[in-house]
């Protein structure tokens, strides 16, 4: 089935309706009665001359045509125009159903086709077989009382007919023989370019075209605007007994090119109502609802005919609405003019059912055949605000679950203090006091016994540092990470000293961050750095620095807004998959008796870079070293300070 026929089968009903109120019209008395313009013999016509060849397209509708008239075939001015109704509604019709640009371009091209074997079937059965004889005075009489100027030629352009409504507006007498007159001489030169150079090759590919010319009046050299409709009657007798129908119609040019671009204009402007996605509802210069698209009636669950006239406020908003806002219509349309005009605003819209739900909505004012128009664009947000509201549930009670955890950590580790202590302080007395009484397993036990109470407090100290971090944090204040460094290196000098290693530090940025948690950051990661070193190498850790400058235009200090700290090392590494695992709590990748720890000190980290609105990530490759990088912001919005405002000047 072809993109014409699927269209027309898909929508049967609404277009026969409309072709039988349109074809009803007076001027159209001649015609309408005909059983060949039954909307839907026509549309059995149109279907079947896509399917035809050629040759036969178009043929039974012209067979019936002459034959329910009886030999007097009705005017062309008649035939045309019904014709012409029935071309316009089929192209309503495309545009509306066609889902494809290239469908709606296919189903046009065969509708126009289509169309246009029933005009050469028509000229065919009105001229009859004798008519480029001159002889048929049937076709004669009709044509010479037409008031379109018709003319006739042979394939090789030579005029043998002329109307009276030609000869008028050429000049030329009654008397006057058609072939003494040169085609090109009917028409201006530009025109007749136009003419033979687009006309006469689409007119012989496709059996028709239709364009604008000027014809030249021979006595006073007058030019006239029509437009032309070329059309090929092709002959049994091969190319040479083709003859060429031209008929002009005259158009003031202005009025018409206004009235084609308004016809477009409206027929896209309806297309983008249809299509659209969102409902688009439209308010005339009275205040009343002229436009309800597709999308609008779905979404508010009201049909068209019904909203259309009502005021918006009367139907589609609820009762309560603030009066202001009632009336905002009436006094943007007085005043062509508001402060939400053009921008995006949150309230509250009713259905049919009466229940009511969230809408944004933007309103835009336009001209309208000189009145003020205006236009809503409504989106349904019910279902973002359920996704915000579900969202700010979830977030509020994570901080609360998060709340509660940091206070447990907290209070669960200062609990255990005590009773550690007191373990510890046994210990040592019985070490001290004792350990000459007991046997070797009894001091072995005991030495158990006192490692496990340290392990221990070591525990409890990480967990109290991690609690800390949120709960005792320090305000932020500018902090210069060189000075940071160094500190952390001088307390860090036993452990280098040991391991025989050694720290790297480049220029490290300013930023407003707290000054004992970056301490600890550092430390943290420098002395995991220092611990995990391969036996055979020396451990050398290097630390650097930089700001992130955001790409664009304009001063580069006010495009800074992040740094990123680096911390890496040429130790033994680990494997990626692990690169997330690290970072959690008691996560240890390796055995107690190899590298001592607690496993809290990057969970720590990880802490402190989130504290500042930042984030840590670390890559790795076993026997290689280990990469952590840290991206925090330089300034937090709660200082109000510019990047160039720093006291040092170390943000360039």
């Amino acid at each position: 089935m072809n993109d014409l026929s699927e269209i027309i089968q898909s929508d049967r009903n609404a277009i026969r309706q409309a072709l039988t109120e349109r074809l009803q019209r007076p001027e159209l008395s001649a015609v309408s009665h005909l059983r060949v313009f039954d909307a839907d013999y026509l549309l059995d016509s149109i279907v079947a001359s896509v399917r035809q060849t050629e040759e036969s397209a178009g043929q039974s509708w012209a067979d019936a045509l002459r034959g329910e008239v009886c030999g007097v075939i009705p005017s062309r001015k008649e035939i045309f125009a019904a014709l012409e109704i029935v071309e316009q509604t089929l192209v309503f019709f495309i545009i509306k159903q066609a889902e494809r640009k290239q469908t709606m371009l296919q189903a046009t091209s065969e509708m126009s086709q289509a169309l246009n074997r029933f005009r050469q079937r028509y000229l065919a059965a009105a001229e009859g077989s004798n008519l480029a004889s001159q002889s048929n005075e049937q076709f004669r009489f009709l044509a010479d009382h037409d008031q379109d100027f018709i003319c006739l030629t042979r394939a090789n352009g030579e005029l043998f007919y002329l109307n009276s409504a030609g000869r008028q507006t050429l000049g030329l007498n009654e008397t006057a023989s058609a072939s003494n007159v040169k085609l090109h001489e009917l028409y201006d030169e530009d025109s007749w370019a136009t003419f033979r150079d687009e006309g006469v090759p689409a007119v012989n590919k496709t059996g028709r075209w239709q364009g604008r010319l000027r014809l030249r009046n021979s006595q006073t050299g007058e030019l006239t605007n029509v437009n032309a409709t070329l059309t090929l009657m092709r002959s049994n007798e091969g190319s040479r007994g083709n003859t060429l129908a031209v008929v002009h119609r005259k158009t003031e040019s202005a009025s018409t090119d206004m009235e084609e671009a308004l016809k477009e204009a409206q027929a896209r402007k309806r297309s983008i109502l249809e299509s659209s996605l969102d409902p688009i509802v439209t308010v005339n210069h009275e205040g009343a609802i002229a436009e309800f698209n597709r999308a609008a009636e779905q979404a508010f669950g009201y049909p068209r005919s019904k909203i259309i006239g009502t005021r918006p406020t009367e139907i589609l908003f609820p009762p309560g609405m603030d009066p202001k806002e009632r009336d905002r219509i009436e006094r943007y349309l007085c005043a062509g003019e508001g402060s939400l005009l053009g921008k995006r605003s949150e309230l509250n819209a009713v259905r049919a059912d009466g229940e009511t739900f969230p809408v944004e909505m933007a309103m835009t004012i336009s001209q309208e055949h000189g009145a003020p128009v205006m236009s809503f664009f409504v989106r349904d947000i019910s279902e973002r605000k359920k996704a915000e509201e579900a969202q700010q549930r979830y977030s509020a009670e994570l901080e609360r679950s998060n709340r509660e955890l940091e206070q447990f950590a907290y209070v669960a580790s200062h609990d255990l203090q005590e009773p550690l202590r007191k373990i510890r302080t046994f210990s040592d007395r019985l070490m001290v006091k004792q350990a000459e009484r007991l046997d070797d397993d009894g001091r072995d036990c005991l030495q158990r016994m006192h490692n496990a109470a340290a392990r221990m407090q070591s525990l409890i100290d990480g967990l109290l540092s991690l609690s800390r971090i949120t709960t005792h944090g320090q305000h932020f204040v500018p902090v210069d990470l060189n000075a940071i460094a160094a500190e952390v290196i001088s307390d860090l000098e036993e452990p280098i000293r040991r391991s025989e290693g050694r720290v790297e530090t480049e220029n490290l940025p300013t930023l407003q961050a707290d000054p004992m948690q970056m301490r600890q950051l550092l430390q943290n990661l420098i002395a995991n750095g220092l611990k995990f070193h391969r036996v055979d190498e020396t451990p050398i850790v290097k630390v650097s620095g930089g700001y992130l400058r955001a790409s664009g235009p304009g001063d580069p200090r006010r495009e800074i807004s992040e740094c990123r700290i680096v911390v890496e090392d040429n130790g033994i590494g680990f494997e990626e998959k692990y690169a997330d695992r690290i970072f959690g709590i008691f996560q240890r990748l390796h055995p107690r008796d190899v590298f001592e720890g607690t496993g809290i000190g990057l969970a720590i980290c990880r802490r402190i870079a989130e504290r500042h609105g930042g984030f840590i990530a670390a890559k790795s490759v076993p026997g290689r070293g280990s990469r952590f990088e840290i991206t925090l912001p330089v300034r937090h919005k709660a200082k109000n300070e510019s990047p160039e405002d720093s006291d040092d000047g170390a943000v360039t």
